[in-house]
């Protein structure tokens, strides 16, 4: 089937998870959140700042959707769908309840239209006229819905419909939704434009977006609001200031205005709270260490990687970094071969870990061949005495022959 082979193709492209993120949140004072379920993340350094029972698990709503459109994304990045494809519009699509983009049975929609029928007024039957369209059957579309979140390593959530409608066994938690909007932006920072449009009109019906955070012109640029009676009020939402971008999620707040609210006071904490450190670029020089039998004496240890870390700022002075290097390097020594590793400490618990490598190759110098060419020595002296002693046994022999 042609939707089949557009997914396959989806799958076989998708990447897989390349980062570690810090399982504990950095934040240790009292800052509680009117909501079930609450975290605060950090984009530029892959680091939760705050977390408030990150790991209950709560109905996504409407948040579901955001996987939904991460794999649109993944299939137009691929080149087997296109913003300009006409998706048919099946009697299932149309008759979903909930939130809907009010697209008429029969018809067909520009995917440009779907996408921001979803992404702006969170229409459940875009949601299912999608997943047809991708995959030729919805429940086809969810079994690769979970298959991203494993490949995300993800396992705190499990998706069983594109829209994110109540259902027994759906679920999600605010750690694992984070880090799902995280990856979706990184991937697609385009999107964000996308989850800006303040209204959206189509068959002449304007609806406004959702998250009503981007109406204040405050810097939210994104990114889904979600509502269920069961589980309460949802937002992720995200700003950008002076180079750092927050991620705030709250779930199960008991009204839009308490979410928003809550939202709110998470970004500006963390942006007034918390700041970035650099403790050092790829490729900083950390030390010289000693090495035996090369024809230099030592060899100089950069970093892998760049590491910036986010702090409190009352913490900045905390920071500690603590080595780990072989106290016994012989040569030869290849360039960029690992040879230790420094752990980024925060108040002695661990942060990050980045390898140190060799900046330059050291091959053998003279002192390694020292022993060997003795070796040697040794075995021409030895043969040079046998020889000698050979000789003065035969003359000794011809000397008493002489004599009888």
């Amino acid at each position: 089937m042609l939707f089949l082979s557009r997914f396959a193709l989806i799958i076989l492209f998708a990447f897989t998870l390349l980062t570690n993120h810090a399982t504990k949140a950095l934040c240790q004072i009292q800052f509680r959140v009117k909501a079930k379920a609450a975290a605060l993340f950090e984009f530029n350094t892959e680091q939760f700042l705050l977390e408030q029972n990150g790991r209950e698990k709560i109905e996504p709503a409407s948040l579901a959707k955001i996987m939904t459109l991460y794999l649109t994304e993944d299939g137009l990045k691929q080149g087997v769908i296109t913003l300009d494809d006409q998706v048919p519009v099946s009697k299932k699509a149309w008759s979903t309840e909930g939130s809907r983009m009010f697209i008429e049975v029969g018809k067909e929609v520009r995917l440009a239209d779907l996408l921001k029928g979803i992404a702006v007024v969170s229409g459940n039957d875009a949601c299912v006229a999608l997943a047809e369209f991708m995959a030729g059957k919805e429940e086809v579309f969810v079994d690769e819905m979970n298959r991203k979140l494993r490949q995300l390593n993800l396992s705190d959530t499990v998706f069983k419909n594109p829209h994110g409608l109540p259902v027994e066994g759906q679920y999600t938690t605010a750690h694992d939704i984070t880090l799902l909007a995280y990856h979706y932006i990184k991937e697609y920072p385009q999107v964000l434009g996308l989850h800006s449009i303040p209204e959206f009109t189509y068959n002449n019906i304007t609806q406004f977006n959702r998250n009503r955070l981007i109406k204040m012109d405050i810097g939210v640029d994104g990114l889904k609001t979600g509502h269920v009676e069961s589980a309460g009020y949802h937002l992720i939402a995200t700003e950008k200031r002076d180079g750092r971008r927050l991620i705030a999620v709250v779930m199960g707040a008991d009204s839009w205005e308490d979410r928003e609210n809550e939202a709110l006071r998470l970004l500006n904490f963390g942006f007034r709270s918390f700041v970035i450190k650099e403790v050092f670029k790829k490729g900083d020089i950390i030390k010289s260490v000693p090495v035996k039998g090369g024809k230099s004496d030592t060899v100089d240890l950069i970093t892998q990687d760049e590491v910036r870390v986010s702090v409190l700022r009352h913490d900045e002075d905390s920071l500690k970094l603590v080595e780990n290097i072989s106290s016994n390097i012989v040569a030869p020594v290849g360039k960029g071969e690992v040879l230790g590793k420094i752990i980024v400490k925060l108040k002695g618990k661990p942060l990050h870990q980045v390898n140190l490598l060799a900046k330059d190759e050291v091959p053998k110098g003279w002192q390694a061949y020292w022993h060997f060419g003795v070796a040697i020595l040794g075995v021409f002296a030895l043969a040079f005495i046998l020889q000698r002693l050979t000789k003065r046994k035969k003359k000794s022999k011809s000397y008493r022959f002489n004599d009888d």
